[in-house]
Order: structure tokens, then C-alpha cells, then sequence
């Protein structure tokens, strides 16, 4: 809308006292008419075909999911010690599991639960 606009302007310290300021602002719009067209800078106009940032990360996730099944599903995986699959992971949590219940030493038991009671 074409006109002339007055805004209060609010500065204020969060640090001292009396260092607070407000002035009146006057802001005049003019009519689409009289303003210059509006041009994009080359520069700018390429970043649209740049990937933003979140599509980066998103990729990125990609990139290594994609890279982490392609080891699983080689045949070398004897070649590299560090790289396990699924099924041995489980099978040594499994292992682990059943030592522990053997020792006594089960993590799954309620001692460490209190138990709450209402009063009627």
C-alpha cells in the first residue's frame, strides 16, 4: 500500500540501566510503478541449481547407507577384520547374553525399579 507509515523503535540493553532508546521511525512505499525492475544477479540465479544444505546431508546419509551394504554384501568380507555382519553381531550379543545369565549377572531384573503405590 502506497503511503506514509510511523513505527515506534524499541532499543533496549539487557545490560544497563537507562541506556534504553525510542525514536519514532516514518517509512514512505511507493507505487510498483516508480520502483527499478527487479533483476537477479547471475551469481545468485546459479545458486538454484546448487544442492542446499539439508539435501547435502541427505545425500550424504545416502552416499554411506549405500556404501555400508555394498561391504555387507561383498565376498571379501574375510579380507578386513573390522567389518561384521548382522547375523555375527547378534550371534556375539547373543553369546554375551547367555554369559551373563550364567554368571548371575542379568541387567534385566526389576531391583532397580521402585515400585509406586497409591494411597486409597
Amino acid at each position: 500500500r502506497v503511503g506514509t507509515y510511523e513505527f515506534d523503535l524499541h532499543v533496549k540493553s539487557n545490560a544497563y540501566i537507562g541506556l534504553d532508546e525510542k525514536q519514532t521511525v516514518s517509512l514512505t512505499t511507493l507505487d510498483n510503478s516508480v520502483l527499478p525492475e527487479y533483476k537477479i544477479h547471475p551469481d545468485d540465479a546459479e545458486l538454484d541449481d546448487e544442492p542446499t544444505l539439508f539435501e547435502e546431508m541427505l545425500n550424504a546419509n545416502v552416499e554411506q547407507d549405500s556404501d555400508s551394504d555394498s561391504d555387507d554384501d561383498s565376498d571379501d568380507e574375510d579380507d578386513n577384520p573390522k567389518t561384521t555382519s548382522l547375523a555375527d553381531k547378534k550371534a556375539e550379543m547373543l553369546k554375551a547374553r547367555k554369559a551373563a545369565a550364567a554368571a548371575g549377572d542379568d541387567d534385566d531384573e526389576d531391583e532397580e525399579v521402585e515400585e509406586v503405590y497409591a494411597e486409597k
